[in-house]
């Protein structure tokens, strides 16, 4: 890929993102789509960043493997397992543009709801199946599935280490599912693969960043600065 100096800038900084905040607060790896989106505008910049995120997956179910909910991972896999599968058709269909702004809106919703609504452990389902579906959809379309998620497992009342644990293995799960989606696509290929590899310690440094910050969190700031990272995920999609 013929990318200038300023793009391989801007490919360190989201490599350096996407591994912090997949292993500390996390909500705001948006602002790791938008960077990847100057370094390489068009179709190529999904195909570069998801092999990113699934790496990124794997360091934070390493430092978190034994913290994963399974209970509400298999309530809420079948169901995002279903909305990939409408992203991957409704992907040429739906333009970004406003289907962002939907995103960016329910995002806020969700704030809202999670913020006023008493915390619970045993979501309704009905929920949960929106949760899943649209957050399938999200991910296929946007790679913008970490905030919508990130508020349902604040709504949960999970501990910091169970909520980070259940994201990590939530998300590695979802974007293995995604590869044979995305390379039917022409998103993934062996060029941007090759331009992957590179990034590989970047991804390692952010996630052991991300790690140690989030052992220096209380679960007070851990809830308020998800909810400011999301906030700030809603932004990004609702304001042009």
């Amino acid at each position: 890929m013929d990318l200038s100096t300023l793009s391989y800038v801007y490919i360190f900084l989201a490599a350096l993102l996407v591994g912090f905040t997949k292993t500390s607060v996390g909500g705001v790896g948006i602002l790791a789509v938008l960077l990847m989106a100057l370094a390489i505008p068009g179709k190529a910049s999904p195909g570069v960043l998801l092999p990113m995120l699934i790496v990124a997956d794997i360091f934070a179910v390493i430092y978190y493997r034994r913290h994963c909910n399974w209970g509400i991972l298999l309530k809420l896999f079948p169901m995002t397992a279903l909305g990939v599968v409408i992203g991957y058709f409704a992907v040429d269909l739906v333009p970004v543009a406003a289907f962002e702004k939907l995103i960016g809106a329910t995002i806020l919703f969700m704030l809202g709801f999670e913020i006023l609504v008493p915390k619970r452990r045993d979501a309704p389902a009905a929920l949960t199946a929106f949760v899943g579906v649209f957050a399938g959809i999200s991910t296929m379309v946007a790679n913008a599935a970490g905030p919508i998620f990130g508020i349902y497992l604040l709504q949960m009342g999970l501990p910091k280490k169970e909520f980070v644990g259940t994201r990590s293995w939530f998300f590695l799960l979802v974007n293995i599912f995604k590869i044979p989606f995305s390379a039917n696509l022409g998103l993934i290929t062996v060029e941007t693969l090759k331009l992957n590899l590179l990034f590989v310690p970047v991804l390692f440094l952010g996630a052991y960043l991300g790690y140690k910050v989030l052992g220096m969190l209380n679960m007070a700031a851990f809830k308020w600065l998800i909810r400011a990272a999301v906030l700030v995920s809603a932004a990004k999609l609702l304001l042009p």
